[in-house]
């Protein structure tokens, strides 16, 4: 008897890539460094009950109806990969660099939304990372080879799909290295989609290639997750797809060489930032939870997979548990209204290029609940709180949003 061919888990991994059209599986360009997940394709069923005669109420025909899929999926919080996930919920980005320190100009006109060129008054050698602007509406490009002879033309060939945000003349536009720091808000411009990603799961059992595809994935949930006792910072996430596919190619497993950071290196600002006067100590674990609304929308387009799957209304909650305290803050943030702003700064402690930080920023948070929590040596309270939409953590794309989430890496604009 021939041995039998079997896969083990332990080999499996995750793959994302950034989807021009959604739905239109692309081959992985990340590999997402996680410990967990459940996907799970979701086909309907249309049953034929039409009377026969026949004693029994099970389908005379079962007719495939349409079909998506749901995932669920989490791990250690890695400071560069879990940028995708933050910008498939929320979608507005700001993107500033660290300054080299020589080589500035600035723009010599008006370069509009969608632009794939701007003009200088200086020329900008091929290959440079640049960023436009400032604020709420930064962006950070790497450059083409520039032409002309003053103003000059220079190509913007990384991220594609041109600017984001329209930039007056005279603006800025400076070159820059690493660290770079990406601030996510909501994004509130034009349709409010953000863009749909293909996660590709090698797991082996797949005819040929070991994997499948899953097309068109858009979150509806995004925990971060913190226990400065016992734990990494941590995220978990759900979301829905496409049905899954038979990926293109065999991936290929290339995960970060960025490390988990540990929950003991996340300090707590309330009522300000998380320094000075407005540092909390007493905080010992805590979460931030993002929802979206996203739904498959099926049509009667002769075909099973959704028509587009539809990002709605986003919303943001939050708990923390304070321990060992010595007076009321914690049950007087809810009882007296006060809605201060809610600072966690999670960080590697580490500098330069090495340098993750990630801050998740409320300008306002109404706590809501305050129980008194007698259940360890001291006493303490355990929180729940609901940011208010603010125009303090809106983006570029205008409006109001609730939370800013910014993370400083290493990663060069354009990956996510």
């Amino acid at each position: 008897m021939p041995t039998p061919v079997t896969y083990a888990p332990a080999k499996q991994f995750l793959g994302i890539a950034n989807e021009t059209t959604m739905g239109a599986a692309v081959a992985p360009s990340f590999t997402q460094l996680i410990d967990s997940l459940k996907p799970s394709d979701k086909p309907t069923f249309l049953k034929d009950q039409a009377w026969r005669g026949s004693m029994g109420t099970n389908a005379f025909n079962q007719v495939a109806g349409v079909k998506h899929a749901e995932l669920d999926l989490g791990g250690p919080l890695f400071g560069d990969g879990i940028n995708f996930f933050f910008r498939n919920i929320m979608g507005d980005v700001a993107v500033v660099g660290t300054p080299t320190g020589s080589g500035s100009t600035t723009l010599s006109a008006l370069a509009a939304v969608g632009a794939t060129t701007i003009s200088t008054v200086a020329s900008i050698p091929a290959a440079t990372v640049i960023q436009i602007g400032s604020g709420a509406t930064a962006e950070c490009f790497t450059t083409g080879t520039p032409s002309g002879s003053g103003p000059y033309t220079i190509p913007l060939s990384s991220p594609t799909g041109g600017l984001a945000f329209a930039h007056a003349s005279a603006q800025a536009v400076v070159p820059v290295i690493g660290p770079y720091t990406y601030a996510w808000s909501l994004l509130n411009s034009g349709t409010g989609q953000p863009i749909a990603h293909t996660l590709t799961h090698y797991l082996g059992p797949t005819a040929t290639v070991g994997a499948r595809a899953y097309p068109g994935f858009c979150l509806t949930g995004l925990d971060l997750k913190f226990n400065a006792e016992s734990a990494l910072y941590t995220w978990d996430g759900k979301g829905v797809s496409w049905p899954s596919v038979i990926a293109a190619s065999t991936p290929t497993a290339n995960g970060t060489a960025i490390k988990p950071i540990a929950s003991w290196q996340t300090l707590i600002g309330i009522g300000g930032p998380a320094s000075g006067g407005t540092l909390v100590n007493t905080v010992s674990d805590g979460e931030i939870n993002l929802m979206r609304e996203a739904v498959p929308v099926f049509t009667a387009n002769g075909a099973q997979v959704p028509y587009i799957i539809q990002r709605g209304q986003f919303n943001a909650t939050g708990k923390f548990s304070f321990t060992a305290v010595s007076d009321e803050s914690a049950l007087l943030y809810m009882l007296n209204n006060t809605q201060p702003q809610v600072q966690i700064v999670t960080t590697n402690g580490l500098a330069g290029t090495n340098l993750i930080t990630i801050t998740v920023d409320m300008a306002q948070a109404a706590f809501v609940t305050s129980d008194v929590d007698t259940s360890k040596t001291s006493v303490g309270y355990s929180t729940s709180f609901e940011p208010v939409f603010n125009t303090t953590n809106a983006g570029g794309s205008g409006g109001q949003s609730p939370i800013r989430i910014s993370v400083t890496c290493n990663v060069t604009p354009g990956t996510f």
